[in-house]
């Protein structure tokens, strides 16, 4: 983390009005944070997009024209119509409403104060999605991009770089959710975890199967998910262990993903990024045990690392580390046990909900 440069103070005034905008598969939690400070007498509001696969809740979605043309007047009209009622500005995935440096620029010059969140694959290149430790034992890493993923990768690497820098020169602070980023910025303030609406997932009604194993995983992005090397060891683990299911949905709204997982026994997240998603966060806490590639290095990023009870696998250890857990049921039970209590501890909105409040006002 570099040193933190000087940034505008604002005083703390129930009547500063934040806006936060935009995101898509980490809406879930930017949501959850955000209604407590609500709850707590802030003017905050949380901006979305009406296409959203994920049906992520939101206090304003915005529709537009599916025309890009026409959308980038509305968007450009739409910001100009509620610029001044907002004092805080917190943009998440380096998204804005039009051309992002202009956009930046407006926010500056009518002395906005700028909050910045990287969440994951919008600054995350294409090669870091695969750790150096993982990188030089892989003979045959192409193979983990699809054809069109490989082509142009470095002119989007180029492009992505160019964007965080000039994202990041705006800000007057940078969060990051997980340490895998930390390698990704030029700066940063805090590592903020993933929120989640705890209280909601703690609800639903999980089924425990008695004479079947569901392990259950569902990306995102395949590729970034390292979902070709999960499918291969599945295959082979449901040939040898027949008590063994393995379920593989793609884009799933948020709730009916939540129901899903909640019928699951294993929950595995992604083995190639190096850090464990939003998505596992959910998983711990409707109490199943979570695989999950986690990369020694980041662990000195935070103060937690040592308490996360997410099962470290990777792509070559994969078939193996299915087979303890599946295996084990004690084990099963004891991860489930201390991701819920993890999650409490780490991930509550409560608590996350203070560490941007203290981002936006200090």
């Amino acid at each position: 983390m570099s040193k933190t440069r000087k940034n505008k103070v604002f005083p703390v005034r129930k009547n500063n009005r934040i806006f936060v905008g935009f995101a898509s598969a980490g809406a879930a939690g930017i949501w959850s944070f955000t209604q407590v400070l609500k709850h707590k007498g802030y003017k905050i509001d949380f901006y979305g997009r009406s296409d959203s696969k994920f049906k992520m809740p939101v206090d304003i979605a915005l529709q537009f024209s599916t025309n890009k043309i026409i959308a980038g007047i509305q968007n450009f009209l739409y910001f100009f119509k509620i610029v001044s009622k907002y004092d805080v500005w917190h943009l998440n995935c380096m998204e804005a409403f039009f051309f992002y440096p202009l956009n930046l620029l407006i926010l500056k010059l009518l002395g906005k104060k700028i909050i910045l969140t990287f969440r994951g694959s919008e600054i995350r290149l294409d090669l870091d999605f695969l750790p150096e430790s993982l990188f030089r034992k892989s003979a045959n890493w192409p193979l983990y991009y699809s054809k069109k993923h490989r082509e142009g990768r470095f002119l989007r690497s180029f492009r992505r770089r160019l964007r965080a820098k000039i994202f990041i020169w705006f800000a007057d602070r940078v969060a990051l959710t997980a340490p895998f980023l930390a390698s990704s910025v030029a700066h940063y303030d805090k590592i903020i975890p993933y929120a989640r609406d705890l209280e909601s997932i703690f609800k639903l009604k999980t089924i425990s199967h008695r004479n079947k194993i569901i392990v259950f995983h569902s990306p995102t992005v395949r590729e970034v998910k390292g979902s070709v090397y999960i499918e291969k060891a599945l295959k082979k683990i449901c040939r040898k262990y027949p008590q063994v299911a393995f379920q593989m949905p793609m884009d799933l709204p948020n709730d009916e993903l939540l129901r899903r997982m909640a019928q699951a026994d294993i929950i595995i997240d992604q083995l190639l990024v190096g850090w464990y998603g939003g998505q596992a966060v959910e998983a711990m806490a409707l109490g199943k045990p979570v695989i999950a590639y986690m990369h020694q290095p980041y662990f000195n990023l935070v103060d937690f690392a040592e308490e996360i009870p997410v099962y470290n696998s990777n792509i070559w250890t994969l078939k193996r580390d299915l087979e303890v857990l599946i295996n084990s049921p004690s084990l099963r039970e004891k991860l489930a046990k201390e991701g819920v209590a993890f999650v409490k501890k780490y991930h509550d909105p409560e608590k996350i909900a203070a560490e941007y409040e203290k981002l936006y006002f200090e």
